[in-house]
């Protein structure tokens, strides 16, 4: 592998490990009879985490379009899973709760998410679980923070595209 192919290997990795976990997931949370889409949970996972949190600022914090929030807490709604509340100081907001069947599919989730974290990470040390959650947090401010450089492919060589010589 050359140097130049290295560079692009962690990408690649990083991809493929996304995609593994969420098939898995998938899996385990429907042979425990939870079907339901990743989406929903993340979008639970963020109302848990911040009690309270508006469809704004999960937006702005989960980097997802607000339309998209919008239509999946419309379909938790729906379901019965999550609540609207009153903002307490802006009457233009509202703040997001699980209800009790919400609380209790999230407790569910935990279970099945736990079982297949324990399974990715099978044959790791501690250590090695600390590492990469702190690479790959660093990898993601990286990309989150730096802005992206339009590239002029029509002024640019082969070499300069990614095509070898």
């Amino acid at each position: 592998m050359t140097e130049e192919d290295q560079v692009h290997v962690p990408g690649e990795t990083l991809h493929r490990l996304v995609h593994a976990y969420k098939r898995r997931l998938m899996h385990a949370m429907q042979a425990a009879s939870m079907p339901m889409p990743i989406s929903h949970k993340r979008v639970m996972k963020w109302i848990v985490k911040i009690p309270g949190i508006t469809a704004q600022q999960m937006a702005e914090k989960s980097g997802q379009d607000k339309g998209r929030i919008t239509r999946l807490l419309k379909e938790l709604e729906n379901d019965g899973l999550i609540e609207r509340r009153p903002h307490p100081e802006d009457r233009r907001s509202q703040t997001l709760h699980l209800t009790a069947a919400g609380s209790a599919k999230m407790e569910d989730f935990r279970a099945v998410e736990k079982e297949v974290r324990s399974r990715m990470t099978s044959g790791l040390t501690p250590q090695q679980i600390h590492d990469f959650v702190e690479i790959a947090n660093l990898m993601s401010d990286n990309l989150e923070t730096h802005k992206c450089k339009k590239l002029d492919f029509a002024a640019s060589g082969p070499k300069d595209q990614g095509v070898k010589k």
